[in-house]
């Protein structure tokens, strides 16, 4: 799983530049509706097989990005799907002897024991309608259950095939239907894509036995300083990044993206709350500059709803909103990246 993330942050400030360039390219000649219930062929054929849970590599999808991949004088550079996600030992193999800092680990080590605390709680309520064969109940449930997720995803990356097993697309896989398709996403697809849950049970069953590997494992993680500076960025790449949440692609039988973009902003927020104490010292401009981003970028979500009073479909989402909230994110992506250096970290 180490290995899945860091292959898909090879160049991944740039990626969110030309994510930004993109939409608001778009934003400024293209129309206001678009369906992101259906995946664009082009990031079907730039998903590479990424899955941990054995799918079959001969698909379509796979060959596509093989393709695509690109060699340079090093060796090959893989493309990955857009459900890999999380961050690799090999980036946040960082120590520190500044106490403030050791802090803000150990203030992190708390906040993720209790967002998977809620996340088991609130996936036992999803997973009850389910097995019930309740759909309103399923999908009033389904996007409550995913916010302690996107909250703390960066550290999927540090707990091997979590994150195939429970927040994998079906790019990943030989399309819905294939058994190794699991999680939350298997279930969102029997939901609104096939309205009858008959057969979703098991896979209930398995993502609740999946979050509670992830609990054990979580309990005995070793968090280095880098997870909270390197998370930061990751939370924001994941939204921005051209196979990312502004792209529709992540909840697209649901709608539900909002809740996930939401959620992974108040993860990233509260990773540099943590810091502030020791970014107050070491830069208080960068720590000002990446405050009034998140409340840029808040107040842009503001508009389209809230988790109490719920967010609207994300096909409501403009391209020019879209444009805007790639602009504000990117900003916000760049001042992360300088987190490292202005720590120390690096």
């Amino acid at each position: 799983m180490g290995t899945k993330g860091g292959r898909r942050r090879l160049g991944a400030r740039a990626a969110v530049v030309v994510a930004v360039l993109a939409l608001l390219a778009t934003a400024c000649g293209g129309d206001d509706g678009v369906d992101v219930n259906s995946v664009e062929e082009s990031d079907a054929s730039s998903s590479a097989s990424g899955s941990e849970s054995g799918s079959a590599s001969g698909s379509e999808a796979d060959a596509a990005a093989e393709d695509d991949t690109a060699t340079d004088e090093e060796g090959d550079v893989e493309e990955e799907s857009g459900s890999a996600s999380g961050i690799s030992e090999e980036e946040v193999a960082q120590t520190t002897e500044n106490p403030l800092i050791q802090d803000a680990v150990d203030g992190y080590r708390v906040y993720v024991q209790e967002q998977i605390s809620d996340m088991q709680a609130e996936t036992k309520v999803f997973a009850d309608a389910v097995r019930d064969g309740d759909i309103e109940a399923t999908k009033a449930a389904y996007p409550v259950s995913r916010r302690p997720w996107e909250r703390i995803e960066p550290i999927a990356g540090l707990i091997e095939d979590i994150d195939g097993a429970v927040d994998a697309r079906e790019d990943d896989f030989d399309g819905p239907e294939d058994p190794n398709f699991t999680g939350w996403h298997k279930i969102e697809w029997y939901t609104w894509d096939q309205g009858d849950l008959t057969e979703a049970g098991p896979f209930a069953d398995q993502l609740e036995a999946d979050l509670q590997t992830l609990a054990d494992t979580a309990e005995t993680l070793d968090l280095a300083p880098g997870v909270l500076t390197v998370g930061a960025q990751e939370l924001i790449e994941e939204v921005a990044a051209p196979d990312g949440k502004l792209s529709g692609e992540e909840d697209r039988y649901s709608g539900t993206d909002l809740y996930d973009f939401k959620a992974n902003v108040e993860g990233s927020e509260a990773l540099v709350d943590l810091l502030a104490p020791v970014l107050e010292e070491a830069d208080p401009e960068l720590l000002t500059a990446v405050e009034s981003s998140f409340d840029e970028l808040n107040g842009q979500l503001e508009v389209f709803g809230s988790f109490e009073a719920g967010y609207v479909h994300y096909d409501e989402v403009t391209e020019d909103q879209r444009g805007e909230l790639a602009a504000t994110l990117g900003g916000l992506a760049e001042s992360l990246s300088l987190l490292n250096g202005a720590l120390g970290l690096e």
